[in-house]
């Protein structure tokens, strides 16, 4: 069994099939909580919009997080993965999948024996929804509104040197939200 210092860290992450999957984004952050090494990974893969959601974009997605499960490189790092698969439609295979016992909130799929691991279903819709719902969540608990006139007044003071010669009309900058 090879050590921690053995393991190659720079070799590609290889699918299942042994071809290299290559991901649409990946953001990472540090989670500054009690325990100052937590991570969390976010990979998303993006479907063009006319593309529904079906077996075989289930199963691309669901083999990237089935890879990482799998690497000697991320056991024992305590992070949290989350892979996330977005389109605008999907068809009835993915709707099982996500009515399947135990699934709910967009989950496909959860993996949790040796490390954090979880595949997301996600449409445009449910996503902008989500988001908004969350930003008024927290405008109202922080009471936290600010107009477009003191938006913009904001924007010309900290980014005064990049906006420099831009006029913008007043009917204009009264609509900006």
């Amino acid at each position: 069994e090879l050590s921690r210092l053995d393991v190659v860290i720079n070799d590609p992450v290889l699918r299942v099939d042994g071809r290299k999957g290559i991901v649409d984004l990946m953001l990472s952050r540090q989670i500054p909580r009690n325990h100052g090494n937590e991570r969390e990974h976010l990979v998303v893969e993006l479907k063009r919009p006319n593309v529904k959601i079906g077996k075989k974009e289930i199963d691309q997605i669901e083999s990237y997080a089935l890879v990482v499960a799998k690497d000697e490189r991320f056991r024992g790092v305590d992070t949290k993965w989350h892979f996330l698969i977005i389109s605008n439609d999907y068809d009835d295979y993915a709707d099982i999948k996500l009515n399947a016992e135990g699934n709910k909130g967009g989950v496909l799929f959860r993996f949790t024996k040796n490390m954090d691991v979880t595949v997301w279903l996600k449409t445009w819709s449910l996503l902008l929804t989500e988001n908004n719902h969350r930003l008024h969540f927290i405008r109202d608990k922080l009471n936290y509104n600010i107009g477009s006139e003191q938006a913009l007044r904001n924007l010309k003071k900290t980014h005064a040197k990049f906006i420099e010669g831009i006029k913008v009309k007043e009917d204009e900058a009264e609509t900006v939200d």
